[in-house]
């Protein structure tokens, strides 16, 4: 299970750092706010997977 932690971490690690870097630039092409979007909606739905598993490995450690 660590090294699913540790894969999780590094990917938020790395998004966060690409959040925070970004261009703050107002006009973006239409086609680079859904490759944006994607991005942030892919992130998002692995992290909530990760956080499943990981919750469904407790469950396992701790009631078996």
């Amino acid at each position: 299970m660590r090294k699913w932690f540790f894969l999780f971490g590094i990917i938020v690690l790395v998004y966060f750092i690409f959040k925070a870097s970004g261009s703050k630039s107002k006009e973006k092409s239409p086609f680079l706010k859904r490759v944006n979007e994607t991005i942030t909606i892919l992130v998002l739905a692995l992290s909530i997977a990760y956080v499943l598993a990981f919750l469904y490995w407790l469950y396992g450690v701790i009631f078996k």
